[in-house]
This record gives structure tokens, sequence and C-alpha cells, in this order.
């Protein structure tokens, strides 16, 4: 960080009563629009809860699941 950067931070913590470390935190916090700790993306995490939160199949047969020789019939 540059000084005039530095001290520009330095009289908004002041303002704001708070000191560097915890405005800088606060800031972060704010920037953070996605709940991770970084605010980086993780398409990996994405795709799995977009599978998760998809329709859910019913694979019950009159109220229990299928047997394995069942799932596996040839039709």
């Amino acid at each position: 960080m540059d000084d005039k950067l530095y001290r520009a931070t330095r009289i908004r913590a002041a303002e704001a009563q708070k000191s560097l470390s915890r405005y800088i935190a606060d800031k972060l916090r704010e920037d953070n629009t996605d709940g991770t700790q970084t605010g980086a993306r993780n398409p990996q995490l994405e795709a799995i809860e977009r599978i998760l939160a998809g329709p859910m199949w019913d694979v019950t047969e009159n109220g229990r699941m299928p047997t394995r020789e069942e799932r596996n019939a040839r039709r």
C-alpha cells in the first residue's frame, strides 16, 4: 500500500471510529458478495449445488424402493 492510500484509508477509519485493520476487514466483508472466504467463485461447488437443488425424482414403487433386480431389469 503506498503512503497516499495508507493516509487516506487511515483517515476514513478514524472517521468511522474504527482501527485501520477493523476498517479494512469490514470493507472486505462488504465486498464479499458470494459468501466465500476469498470472494472467489467456486464453479465446482456451484455445479454440485445446482444438481442437489434440481428436481427430486420419485424412485419408489408402491411406497417402497425397488429391489436390485427391479432396478437392473432390462426393459
